[in-house]
């Protein structure tokens, strides 16, 4: 039982308890279930006495081996939900055992029989802890191996580890399905309403990798689910003194920030704390200082990462007894989950684009991040009307070093020399690794003139006393970025031509 505290500013607090049990498997359904297994089981086999079977089937150890499966299951049925615990792994294995017996009486190397086995690995990865139903599986394969040496049969050993192989592969299977089943159970049981809440959320999110989206997405769920007016998410500012509104849906909150310092309010304590807290009274939301038409009810669910609250999911009502609504705290509570995930997804997507975008050796950006910032650098020099100029940079010799000194050395060399030219860079230029010892460099708002001194600048710092050719170009005012990019290329081309270890502007 979680609890849960609602604080009412300025109307004392009192507590509510939010029950999520989760999926539970009684005594009673472990019984029929068992029990159905064993009359199922009975059946099939009183079914393949009657139709036509091998002759060297013991008919009589078979019945027996029927009429015992059949009273098993109707004590099973009869017992129900006063068998104890251990009470069920007895039968289970009970059952390992009929089924041995009856592959044994068929005198049938390949007996359909040996089916069942399956049927205790479904039952015990369904219903018992890993470890317990490992132990049945384990039974029955050991079991399984005494039948095969009982009555050899034609490539046994492969017979065995393809039946045991689909037993652990089924029984897993079901245990993956039951334990997500649970899980999943836990959080939507008490309300069929919070199912489709959480499918409604994720669907509206589950396509945006973007940041502001996702969050204004989250938002707009949360507000539109809950019948609120407003919905934000607080998240802590970058220097970690107060929280910082990050995304929204609604009338816009009046205050940005929420420092820790002050008189704190729901969404801080939320934090703080890591517990729901709710309100219907003004002092509990200082977001709100100032507007005249100010929420009457608030609640803020904290955004939690591994228990540790990561941001607070704030929802704001105009109308005060909404808070009232007796599945509003599940649906918070589903709510602040799927913020958790999509704030995590949101910043998976921007690493992996980061990472994407980045040259691993030198930590600049790499070809596709040129490919991508070029073009945008020209619409902008064409929409400013202002000067853009591209130079292509290749270390000189780089081949012969490399043979001379091993890549090591190289690898060294062009991340040296990265970390050189950028610090002679303007916050405004662009460097990107294009490929092997070549670089790319955008300089907007730069006359040829200029990049000319630019370029010169990086070519003193190249370090080790290597030397660099440069081509530059600067941009016509019509040509595309591939045009561009091609003359300063032709120009680094013959400043190589000419002996390297200089500059050619065009």
């Amino acid at each position: 039982m979680a609890v849960v505290r609602f604080a009412v500013m300025g109307g004392g607090q009192f507590d509510s308890r939010s029950s999520l049990s989760g999926l539970t498997t009684g005594a009673w359904l472990r019984a029929r279930a068992l029990g159905l297994l064993y009359i199922a089981g009975a059946s099939i086999g009183a079914a393949s006495l009657v139709l036509p079977h091998s002759v060297r089937a013991d008919d009589a150890a078979l019945w027996s081996n029927t009429g015992l499966a059949y009273l098993g299951g109707a004590a099973l049925l009869l017992l129900g939900g006063r068998i104890p615990g251990w009470g069920f792994h007895v039968a289970l294995a009970v059952g390992s055992l009929l089924i041995t017996r009856a592959v044994l009486a068929s005198h049938d190397p390949v007996s359909f029989y040996t089916v069942w086995y399956i049927w205790v690995g479904l039952y015990a990865f369904y219903f018992f802890a890993r470890a317990e139903a490992f132990a049945h599986v384990t039974l029955a394969m050991g079991l399984y191996a005494a039948t095969l040496i009982a009555h050899p049969a034609p490539s046994g050993l492969a017979r065995w580890l393809t039946t045991v192989a689909t037993l652990v592969v089924a029984g897993g299977f079901i245990g993956a399905l039951v334990t997500r089943a649970r899980n999943q159970a836990q959080l939507a049981e008490q309300s069929a309403a919070s199912i489709a809440t959480v499918a409604e959320v994720a669907h509206s999110v589950a396509r945006l990798s973007e940041s502001h989206a996702a969050r204004t997405a989250v938002c707009a769920a949360a507000a539109r689910l809950t019948g609120a007016d407003t919905a934000a998410i607080w998240e802590p500012a970058r220097g970690g003194a107060s929280l910082e509104l990050s995304g929204f849906s609604g009338p816009r909150p009046t205050q940005p920030a929420l420092p820790f310092v002050a008189a704190p309010g729901g969404a801080v304590r939320a934090f703080t704390t890591g517990q729901v807290v709710a309100a219907t009274a003004g002092d509990a939301a200082p977001e709100f200082v100032g507007e005249p038409r100010a929420p009457r009810a608030f609640l803020w669910q904290p955004v939690r990462r591994d228990e540790v609250p990561i941001a607070v999911l704030a929802i704001y009502w105009q109308n005060a007894r909404a808070i009232e609504e007796p599945t509003l705290l599940t649906t918070a509570d589903l709510l602040g989950a799927e913020v958790a995930v999509t704030l995590e997804r949101v910043e998976l997507m921007i690493r992996l684009e980061s990472m994407a975008r980045t040259d691993d050796l030198t930590g600049l950006p790499n070809r596709r991040a040129w490919d991508e910032e070029l073009p945008r650098e020209v619409l902008r020099a064409r929409r400013e009307k202002a000067s853009l100029c591209v130079a292509m940079v290749d270390l000189d010799h780089f081949k012969e070093y490399n043979d001379e000194r091993g890549h090591q050395a190289g690898d060294r060399l062009l991340k040296q020399a990265a970390a050189a030219w950028t610090l002679e860079l303007r916050g405004t230029d662009f460097l990107a690794r294009y490929g092997g010892e070549e670089f790319a460099l955008a300089l907007p708002q730069c006359t040829p003139e200029e990049a000319k001194v630019v370029v010169e600048r990086l070519r003193a710092a190249t370090p080790q006393g290597e030397t660099c050719s440069a081509g530059i170009a600067s941009w016509d005012g019509v040509e595309s970025a591939p045009a561009l990019l091609g003359r300063a290329d032709a120009a680094l081309y013959e400043a190589k031509r000419r002996g390297r270890n200089l500059s050619i502007t065009v």
